[in-house]
């Protein structure tokens, strides 16, 4: 009986100290929960060591400054819409917030305590998706545009932290959908994202999930925008050569330009804008191949240039065939890169090697993708001492390489 009492005795004390560490969780989360609604405009949160933590400041609550009474907690500091938080209660914060979603979400609670939930349960782990499923039922059910812009609050906060968090972006392009489904002016809006996008990439270096968001904003913006973001890209390209990201974007704004021109009626003036356009980029594109050796960014944007603008002076030839043909001076001023980049002496970083291989690759695929030129290169590649295309394959392409393009281009020997 004395063990039977002694067991008893245990089980009640351990079910007791159960009770106080859900009891301590909860009243963790309540305080947190009262710290995020105390400041809506917290734009970046940090998980802190305990002994980081405790360098924050002086006083419990991590800050030299009074602080409101919700904020007074050792494992909660924010000041100036920054917020830390101590790494030490993370695993009970977080099974705290995720048990009390899942009771809201079965109960017949107001919303907001939903929402609430979800918010503190999304900043500690933005991967739940049902989270943020609930948090779009909610959104739903009543178009409120103060809300909304809350919500992308919300999730630039979680961004600040986990740039590359696909199911944030998803949830953020949702938001921008409902917005522009009524009819809300998107111009300012779309403003703010390639801004906060910048700076996310600013921060996160190949980030492509931020990169694919600007991306998605182009059909939103008006053609004045998408030439201001053409223009603003420039420098930021031209500082990150090899992130691919903001070459593809780049693309995409001049792909948008030419869906713009088609569906005006005045499209001899737009076309007259778009050749500008796209003979900049190429001379642009052509300066920072000569620039910076073997980036291979460089040379598949100029692969995205280069056949359309072929196909253009093509068309132009067909209409005005007494003209200089522009086709002969664009394939001579290739074939002239051409010859640079096999002939650059050898460097110590191979960087040199890497550039001939590149634009090898890339007089291949010109003439490839467009067949209408492939004789006039065949015939600019022996005025400069190069015997075709073939003799491209073997100076500058690797063995592996060199069968593959040899089929493609027909060049193969069939005895072989």
């Amino acid at each position: 009986m004395e063990q039977g009492d002694g067991s008893a005795a245990a089980a009640a004390e351990q079910q007791a100290g159960g009770a106080e560490e859900q009891q301590l969780a909860e009243d963790l989360l309540h305080r947190f929960e009262r710290v995020l609604h105390s400041d809506p405009l917290i734009d970046e949160v940090g998980f802190l060591h305990p002994t980081q933590f405790n360098s924050l400041g002086c006083g419990q609550d991590g800050d030299s400054a009074p602080q409101a009474p919700e904020l007074q907690h050792g494992y909660f500091w924010c000041r100036d819409h920054k917020l830390a938080i101590s790494a030490e209660i993370l695993p009970k914060l977080y099974r705290a917030a995720r048990d009390a979603y899942y009771s809201s979400r079965n109960a017949p609670l107001p919303a907001t305590h939903l929402m609430s939930h979800t918010k503190a349960l999304l900043i500690l782990c933005p991967d739940m998706l049902t989270a943020w499923n609930s948090r779009k039922m909610v959104l739903s059910e009543k178009y409120d545009f103060t809300k909304l812009k809350d919500e992308l609050q919300l999730c630039a906060l979680i961004l600040s932290y986990s740039p590359k968090n696909e199911s944030t972006w998803s949830h953020r392009r949702w938001v921008l959908k409902q917005v522009a489904e009524q009819h809300q002016d998107m111009a300012e809006l779309v403003e703010k994202e390639s801004v906060l996008v910048k700076e996310i990439a600013e921060r996160s270096k190949m980030n492509y999930r931020a990169w694919r968001h600007r991306c998605w904003l182009i059909p939103y913006m008006t053609r004045k925008q998408v030439l201001d973001e053409l223009k603003k890209s420039t420098r930021w390209s031209e500082l990150h050569v090899a992130d691919n990201c903001c070459f593809h974007y780049r693309r995409s704004l001049l792909l948008a330009l030419l869906d713009i021109r088609e569906n005006r009626e005045d499209s001899l003036s737009w076309e007259s804008e778009t050749y500008l356009l796209w003979k900049e980029e190429l001379r642009w594109n052509e300066m920072l191949i000569r620039r910076y050796q073997g980036r291979e960014s460089l040379w598949n944007h100029r692969r995205f240039l280069s056949p359309w603008w072929i196909q253009q002076l093509l068309a132009v030839e067909k209409t005005c065939p007494s003209m200089t043909s522009q086709v002969d001076l664009f394939i001579i001023q290739e074939i002239g890169l051409l010859s640079e980049c096999l002939n650059d002496p050898v460097d110590e970083f191979e960087e040199s090697h890497v550039q001939a291989e590149l634009s090898a690759l890339y007089i291949l695929w010109i003439a490839k993708q467009v067949p209408a030129v492939k004789g006039k290169l065949e015939e600019r590649l022996h005025s400069v001492s190069i015997m075709g295309l073939k003799d491209v394959l073997v100076r500058a392409c690797r063995p592996e390489k060199m069968r593959l393009w040899m089929n493609l281009l027909g060049l193969a020997d069939p005895s072989q």
